[in-house]
């Protein structure tokens, strides 16, 4: 039982929080890093037809960023202490999901919602 509580534990995002975008206008900065298996951000909240600059910062082991949907937006698989910007439009409404690629990563709970408004 402990052990099931600890694998909860470290999935778990223990400094996430939201970034609301939609009131910006101009290309949205993101910075976005991770610790463990989550980010720090869980959520990132922007407008239909924005254009996402975002830089991923690992703060350990082997880790990316991605969403699926939109061209251009994933980084490489970085090493601890490395970082990476990536520049994508996001061209369509919906929630989405960006996550880390790593096999099993996704699963653990590196994840989080990219929220894009009409």
């Amino acid at each position: 039982m402990v052990v099931a509580g600890l694998l909860v534990l470290v999935g778990s995002p223990l400094f996430a929080r939201t970034l609301d975008l939609t009131d910006q206008s101009g290309v949205k900065e993101i910075e976005i890093s991770s610790r463990g298996m989550a980010y720090d951000l869980t959520e990132i909240r922007v407008n239909r037809g924005d254009r996402l600059r975002v830089t991923y910062r690992n703060g350990g082991g082997r880790h990316d960023w991605r969403v699926d949907e939109f061209e251009g937006a994933a980084t490489r698989v970085l090493g601890a202490g490395r970082s990476e910007t990536v520049e994508f439009v996001v061209d369509r409404a919906g929630t989405f999901e960006f996550y880390c690629s790593v096999p099993g990563h996704r699963q653990a709970g590196m994840y989080g919602r990219l929220i894009v408004k009409e």
